[in-house]
């Protein structure tokens, strides 16, 4: 067996990542929103503006949202973790091996890791976890995750208790076996947040979605536990005094609910202290440097995009998505709604990875005349000059549902809704709240078109959200494969890539993805924007990028 060190087995992605690494000041903190710690002038609170609430899914397996993740990374720790310069770390690993053949991975603990109720930390926890992942009842996004360790298949068709494939020659030691080598375990596994066996074993996996007394009160390992967390307005996490990395030196930590209007008002009286400004204008970011307040800028890992639901008859039709893609003018989007501040994407990949095709796409860009052409070649045609193309005496209307609570996805929404209207499309925007679009489009899979954001890994695996089994046709069950996309080209695509180990090769192999879906269009793919933080000048130790906003938040410190 070959031990690899963090940076050697890091190295050939860190050089393909792009990063802002911003070293930051200190100004001065609003007295009234934290308290300060008289021995060492520090302020003991951290307000983090955020625009939409967390649904309260506290389950690093079942959170449904963005919002969701970043508490649970606070709440939760894992094995490794990406630090600051996109490189994997040891966090509650002491140490890890992986077999020359790429086949087995060993992890050990570090000594006297315990959850916030005081519980160790053991390789059982990390086995119930991953083998938690591959029950049949799990209904999350993250199976793929473990369904190239060995007696996966057994374990989720239920003829096997465990996976065989997972042991625990101690309580320190998880040896992890597979079937063929996994290009993206490192990542997948080793970050992936652990739950207390002795708390999630008591429920079944099928229920864990449900606001029960686990999922409401999370209990992880990780720097923070949560205090209190009131849906719509705020989740405040307190300090975990016996974390074994040290101590945090903020005792308090609020994620508080921003309206977009308000957060420059809230960031210069200091009522919060870092916020994402990515959807304000640039008059706005301009008043808050003139304030004083720091603004940094990074490329984003969420791209946006429009999906179309290829269970409906209608758009099974591949020209009609095409006249579509054509249909939509992103440039305008990008250039107006997000001054600049993107890139228009044609593939469901983020655009600074390499993985990302830099050759062989369709741009689809803006183009009315092409866009009819296409929609006649599917048989849609004026036929009474009403303005809307129709079919068989049928007007071609389809809706488009929107969440609120971002202000430009809506405004993206009204301008695809006005732009397929030029080409004779009738389209109907369906404003809901987030949690209910979740619902809808995602688990009773009732919908036409949607507007939505993927985050997505710093090592590229498609296969949670592109693989054919990864969707449902079930009301009410929740299916990430969310346009219903099913081909075995993709899927042989996706299964040669997490074999793969050279970079090479997995980049020709996501390449040839990435132009798979850019011709066959489950979605249409918008921009990816930049991120654009603000915060409080006084904020020590915070380096966020891409694919790591929390690295060492017990180390975050606040000047008074």
């Amino acid at each position: 067996m070959k031990n690899f060190s963090m940076k050697k087995i890091w190295s050939t992605l860190k050089i393909t990542t792009m990063l802002v690494v911003i070293c930051l000041g200190m100004i001065n903190c609003s007295k009234g929103q934290s308290t300060a710690d008289k021995a060492g002038e520090k302020v003991s609170e951290l307000n983090y503006g955020i625009a939409v609430s967390p649904e309260g899914k506290f389950n690093p397996l079942v959170a449904n949202t963005q919002y969701d993740v970043v508490v649970n990374s606070l709440v939760y720790d894992s094995l490794l973790k990406l630090n600051s310069k996109i490189e994997l770390e040891p966090s509650m690993a002491e140490k890890y091996e992986i077999s020359n053949d790429g086949k087995k991975i060993v992890f050990t603990l570090k000594p006297n890791i315990k959850f916030h109720d005081g519980m160790p930390v053991t390789s059982k926890d990390i086995k119930f976890t991953l083998e938690s992942l591959a029950s049949p009842e799990y209904e999350g996004d993250l199976a793929s995750y473990v369904q190239s360790i060995k007696g996966f298949k057994e374990f989720h068709e239920n003829k096997a208790s465990e996976i065989a494939g997972i042991a625990c020659p101690d309580e320190k030691t998880i040896e992890i076996n597979f079937d063929e080598p996994y290009s993206p375990m490192l990542i997948n596994i080793g970050t992936l947040g652990i739950l207390p066996s002795h708390i999630w074993e008591k429920i079944e996996i099928s229920k864990w979605r449900e606001n029960n007394e686990y999922i409401s009160n999370p209990v992880g390992s990780g720097p923070y536990k949560l205090d209190i967390f009131k849906l719509g307005e705020f989740v405040k996490l307190i300090s975990n005094d016996e974390y074994y990395k040290g101590v945090p030196k903020l005792k308090t930590f609020i994620f508080k609910v921003v309206n977009e209007e308000t957060v420059s008002v809230e960031l210069l009286k200091g009522s919060i202290q870092i916020a994402d400004i990515s959807n304000i204008r640039s008059d706005n970011v301009k008043t808050l440097k003139d304030g004083g307040i720091e603004i940094i800028k990074y490329p984003n890992s969420k791209i946006q995009y429009m999906g179309f639901n290829l269970r409906n008859e209608v758009l099974k039709d591949i020209n009609l998505r095409t006249a579509i893609a054509y249909g939509i003018d992103r440039e305008a989007i990008v250039k107006g709604l997000l001054e600049g501040n993107g890139v228009v994407i044609n593939a469901p990949m983020i655009p600074s990875l390499w993985s990302y095709p830099k050759e062989g796409l369709i741009e689809y860009k803006f183009d009315e005349v092409k866009a009819k052409k296409f929609l006649k070649v599917a048989g849609y045609e004026d036929t009474n000059g009403n303005g809307v193309v129709d079919k068989n005496g049928k007007d071609l209307e389809l809706t488009l549902t929107v969440p609120t609570e971002d202000t430009i996805r809506e405004k993206t929404g009204m301008v695809i809704q006005d732009n397929l209207a030029k080409i004779g499309i009738k389209v109907n925007i369906e404003a809901m709240e987030f949690k209910a679009v979740m619902t809808k489009v995602v688990g009773n899979h009732e919908f036409e078109m949607y507007l939505m954001g993927n985050t997505l890994d710093v090592d590229p695996d498609p296969t949670p959200y592109w693989y054919s089994t990864q969707a449902s046709d079930k009301r009410g069950v929740f299916g990430w494969n969310i346009a219903g996309y099913r081909s075995k080209e993709a899927d042989n695509l996706m299964d040669l890539n997490r074999k793969a180990v050279e970079i090479t090769e997995r980049t020709k192999i996501l390449n040839d993805f990435g132009k798979l879906l850019n011709k066959e269009l489950p979605w249409v793919p918008l921009y990816a924007s930049d991120i654009v933080k603000a915060y409080n000048k006084n904020l020590k130790n915070y380096t966020p990028n891409t694919f790591a906003d929390f690295y060492n938040v017990e180390n975050w410190e606040l000047e008074k």
